[in-house]
């Protein structure tokens, strides 16, 4: 499947789809993994749905499925050039804010 084509509501139901599967292959209930990631019944219930859930509760439910390293590593900055590469370093070497120059 090709993201860069998908709509922000078709990516979110890929995800919630994508929960659903990792939630089947740990054999858990969406009650169960309620339980285990302290999320509401609700809360799985519409991430799965591909619906809106808070994004802690998102990377709770990550953490609970052992699938939360493959969303830090999907997060990380993919610099495709020498001076996106650059402003990455520069940006990590400052404090907590980032200045982006022209």
């Amino acid at each position: 499947m090709i993201y860069e084509l998908l709509s922000v509501n078709e990516i979110a139901a890929e995800i919630g789809k994508n929960m659903r599967l990792a939630r089947a292959a740990h054999g858990l209930r969406q009650e169960d993994l309620a339980l285990l990631s302290g999320a509401s019944l609700q809360a799985i219930k519409n991430l799965e749905g591909g619906g809106k859930v808070e994004f802690m509760t998102f990377l709770r439910v990550a953490k609970a499925l052992n699938i939360d390293q493959d969303i830090w590593a999907s997060c990380l900055p993919k610099p495709k050039s020498l001076d996106e590469l650059t402003r990455i370093e520069s940006a990590r070497a400052e404090s907590t804010r980032v200045r982006v120059t022209k």
